[in-house]
């Protein structure tokens, strides 16, 4: 190669191809930096995504829980009510022993359930559920406040109304 090929070749790789070459794995950096990020991104959603599904889980297990508590108890008050062509309250729940017993299992299915709650759920759910308890009112009547309780949390917005809308078949 002539003296003057050699330089030549030289000046033209440097300022041709090396910038080009520079360039490329400049890009080729950043490229690796963006898809770290991006999955680092993915990542978190997908845990913030499970977090939700899980409580989502145990909240509709403690609600499943609860509400076969509840028509399991509606189904006696319907029973007691239609026999009997009177409101059950909780002293006779108390004091009839076929009624007691499943109004007892009630109470503690209730207290097990607001324990979970209470440990588990939000606590805006946990207040709504702990509330509808509370709330004075008969037998029927906590366990609609129940039964809304639990639609109003996991429908914050619902336009339905407990005393109106939960409709159950009549004997």
């Amino acid at each position: 190669m002539s003296a003057i090929g050699a330089p030549f070749l030289l000046w033209l790789f440097v300022h041709k191809s090396l910038p080009s070459y520079l360039d490329k794995k400049a890009k080729n950096l950043a490229t690796k930096e963006d898809i770290a990020t991006i999955t680092r991104e993915i990542e978190e959603v997908k845990h913030l995504y499970q977090k939700h599904y899980d409580l989502s889980r145990i909240e509709r297990d403690f609600y499943n829980e609860m509400n076969k508590a509840i028509w399991s108890l509606l189904a006696i008050i319907k029973k007691y009510e239609f026999e009997n062509k009177k409101p059950l309250n909780e002293d006779v729940a108390k004091a009839d022993p076929s009624i007691k017993k499943i109004f007892f299992s009630f109470v503690d299915s209730a207290n097990e359930i607001l324990g979970k709650a209470f440990i588990f759920l939000p606590e805006k759910n946990y207040i709504l559920l702990k509330t509808a308890i509370e709330e004075k009112s008969t037998i029927n009547g906590m366990a609609k406040n129940l039964l809304f309780a639990m639609r109003k949390s996991i429908y914050p917005e619902t336009k339905l109304n407990k005393n109106t809308d939960i409709k159950e078949l009549n004997y």
